[in-house]
């Protein structure tokens, strides 16, 4: 008995110790003016940027959200090792009554996937379908991580 207990300290050490690493190696990225934070691990955050959608005044669909009650739209950035830059995700913020009506529920979500809902207010996101990266490779795997991030909530936090 004794001995199961003296090996079991330093397994939960450890184990906390690892939990404490990663949640240090969280930065938060502000998607302003959506008033919300996405936290990422560090060596995901170093290739990410974000830009307003609203920049590209050319957009038809960027028009068209802001027509359906989009309140702010951002893209999330993804840059590889190579320097390429790729579109990764589109994060919209509606009103959730202004969100429900623009759904088509035999259609996929034209703004998204709803990951957070708070206050009436809908943050949804619209990913990838698939990674363009090699999956073994360091942008695959950061790609992989990176959707399951944007679509969880907990990543998420009011800003």
């Amino acid at each position: 008995m004794l001995r199961n207990r003296l090996f079991l300290i330093p397994v939960l050490a450890l184990a906390l110790s690892s939990c404490a690493k990663s949640s240090a190696d969280l930065v938060e990225i502000s998607l302003a003016p959506i008033p919300y934070v996405i936290e990422v691990p560090s060596d995901i955050a170093k290739h990410l940027t974000i830009e307003n959608m609203e920049s590209d005044s050319s957009s038809d669909f960027t028009s068209q959200a802001k027509q359906a009650g989009a309140i702010a739209q951002m893209y999330i950035n993804y840059r590889a090792d190579d320097g390429s830059i790729h579109g990764f995700a589109g994060v919209y913020y509606f009103k959730k009554a202004d969100f429900e009506k623009a759904q088509n529920p035999n259609e996929p979500p034209v703004y998204g996937s709803k990951v957070v809902e708070e206050n009436e207010m809908i943050l949804a996101i619209a990913g990838p379908q698939d990674s363009i990266f090699e999956p073994t490779s360091q942008d695959g795997k950061n790609s992989m991580a990176l959707y399951t991030l944007v679509y969880d909530p907990k990543s998420f936090k009011s800003s």
